[in-house]
């Protein structure tokens, strides 16, 4: 078997059957290597420097090599593989990569369409004829099509039984399937869902969007049945309600009959199944598809209970129903119409009004915002809008006004920032009335407290780190914030900032796990550096004695503290 070689950043790694056998044991090679020959390995695709494959073990596994400058690597979806270990499916995709001769980074060279097409037709048309059925009854699909042309009716010229039990075989559960497994589960829905998308390109788009709509019932019935951690199952609806789509733009079925559909199965889905199928389908339903879906969502929405503070699932589709019908019928006055139906908070003002600042519409927004701040709970989202609108008319002193009611309810730098925005020039009267607000609360009288940690974070911010140093002193503030501000005070101050170094280091410690001690490593590394630029190492030196001495039960902290030079 040959080598391959790839040069990578000038270095070239070469992949042979011993580079291969070197990155496992013996007995995973030779298992790997009778996959390998044995067929188990298929859909080998490479790109750029990587290597993918699917492999059928116990389950369905999908393998993933990538070629860097320290050598070949692999990822594989099973227990072993997925644990970092070069599994024998790892070396059974490597092995079949490297029988094929390409190169990574290099397509994988085709027969040459010409050539075969001279050879073609010079041969025999009987000695075709016999090819190509023999080739069509080992693809229904193939046969199905030459059926078509030789003038059958598509829609009964492919038999999707089989197909049909594919997805129940690929997608229905009996017992529960773990993390462990599923991945290789979606593998399995994913390759019938792919069967099921070439129907369309084949020319029986009928068939397609028929069992797409059988492969989302599938998927919807097999939910709480497996581990979706990773978002398997909501890809895999995703995945079937795409292949309706392209099925249903290629079919041109009828429009009212498809709204039925749509309608019935988004309002019946937990799993939110077609939940864009106003827009997305709006060329494919056309208006009277349109029509009939306001005529289904209108008889829904009417059938809800008639308490408006009901948040069921059905009650937020038909909602959302609703406003994509307005929406893509009537534009933003349409969707208002349908929002100020049930105005039960400040967000619902809220959304009317964003959508009138995107038509340029601000002082009919201003009206909802001021409506809306005068009828529901304070929102602090209503008076930043409306700060926007304000701000946009160069009305300044209101736009103050609205983002300072915001700060002073809640203060944070995001407050203090938009002020600065929102006010120009008019800024700096409000920033003392900020910082005269943070000042006045009362101090917490300690240092390691939260304290005034929003007046620390706005000082620091404006660059003023002298005050910002002050008022972390007088009130104290958190541990990231005087961590932060120390080594910005170090470089003029190193002195001040050794002592919150080794505090916050403490701190640290107490995590009690390796990623902790290096982590507090680093920090008392800092503050010995520091000490040596103010004739204070020798206090540094007796607090690692007490602190190593306090904590020699640690192993772990005792080799970070060796690792980071602190011996």
């Amino acid at each position: 078997m040959p080598a391959l070689a790839r040069w990578l950043d000038v270095v070239a790694v070469e992949v042979s059957e011993r580079s291969i056998r070197m990155l496992t044991d013996g007995r995973s090679f030779e298992r790997g290597r009778a996959y390998a020959a044995g067929g188990r390995v298929r859909r080998v695709e490479v790109s750029g420097t990587t290597v993918t494959a699917t492999v059928d073990g116990a389950s369905v596994y999908r393998v993933r090599l990538e070629v860097a400058a320290s050598g070949l690597r692999g990822r594989c979806s099973c227990p072993y593989g997925s644990e970092g270990v070069f599994c024998k499916h790892c070396v059974a995709t490597a092995l079949v990569w490297l029988a094929g001769g390409a190169e990574v980074g290099e397509p994988r060279p085709q027969p040459s369409s010409d050539r075969l097409r001279a050879f073609l037709l010079g041969q025999n048309a009987v000695w075709l004829v016999d090819e190509l059925l023999s080739a069509a009854n080992a693809d229904s699909l193939l046969l199905a099509r030459l059926e078509v042309a030789a003038g059958a009716d598509p829609a009964v010229a492919y038999d999707a039984a089989d197909l049909r039990d594919r997805l129940v075989r690929a997608v229905e559960i009996g017992e529960y399937v773990g993390y462990q497994d599923a991945y290789s589960y979606f593998a399995h829905v994913e390759e019938a869902l792919d069967e099921v998308a070439e129907l369309t390109d084949a020319g029986f788009p009928d068939t397609a969007m028929t069992l797409a709509e059988y492969a989302l019932d599938l998927l919807e019935g097999a939910a709480g049945r497996v581990d979706d951690s990773d978002g398997g199952l909501h890809q895999a609806i995703a995945r079937a309600e795409e292949i309706h789509l392209a099925a249903c733009e290629a079919a041109a079925p009828n429009p009212v009959e498809l709204a039925g559909r749509l309608i019935g199965r988004a309002l019946d889905s937990e799993y939110e199944v077609f939940f864009g199928l106003v827009r997305d389908y709006e060329s494919v339903l056309g208006p009277p598809g349109v029509a009939r879906c306001w005529e289904l969502v209108e008889q829904a929405r009417q059938a809800l209970p008639a308490s408006a503070g009901d948040s069921s699932g059905r009650r937020f589709i038909v909602n959302h129903l609703l406003e994509e019908l307005a929406e893509v019928s009537g534009g933003a006055d349409a969707l208002i119409a349908v929002l100020a139906v049930n105005l039960t908070s400040g967000y619902d003002v809220l959304r009317i009004a964003e959508r009138l600042c995107v038509d340029g519409r601000d002082d009919e927004a201003l009206g909802w915002l001021e409506r809306g701040m005068s009828e529901f709970e304070p929102d602090p989202r209503l008076r930043t809008l409306a700060a926007e609108c304000h701000a946009r008319a160069g009305r300044l002193d209101r736009t103050g006004e609205l983002l300072w009611a915001n700060f002073a309810e809640r203060p944070s730098l995001t407050g203090y920032q938009a002020m600065r925005e929102g006010t120009a020039a008019g800024f700096p009267e409000w920033r003392e009335r900020a910082l005269t607000l943070l000042r006045s609360q009362p101090p917490e009288g300690n240092p390691w407290r939260p304290g005034r940690s929003v007046l620390v974070e706005i000082l620091l911010w404006d660059g003023d780190v002298g005050a910002a140093w002050s008022a972390a002193v007088a009130a104290g503030c958190s541990d990231d914030l005087w961590l932060r501000l120390a080594r910005t005070r170090a470089d003029t101050h190193p002195a001040d900032a050794i002592p919150v170094l080794l505090h916050v280091a403490d701190k640290v410690i107490e995590g009690r796990n390796r990623a902790s001690y290096r982590s507090a490593a680093g920090l008392l590394a800092e503050a010995r550096s520091l000490s040596a630029l103010c004739d204070a190492e020798d206090d540094f030196l007796r607090h690692l004695a007490t602190l190593r001495s306090a904590h020699r039960a640690k192993r772990a902290l005792r080799e970070e503290l060796d690792h980071a030079g602190l011996g």
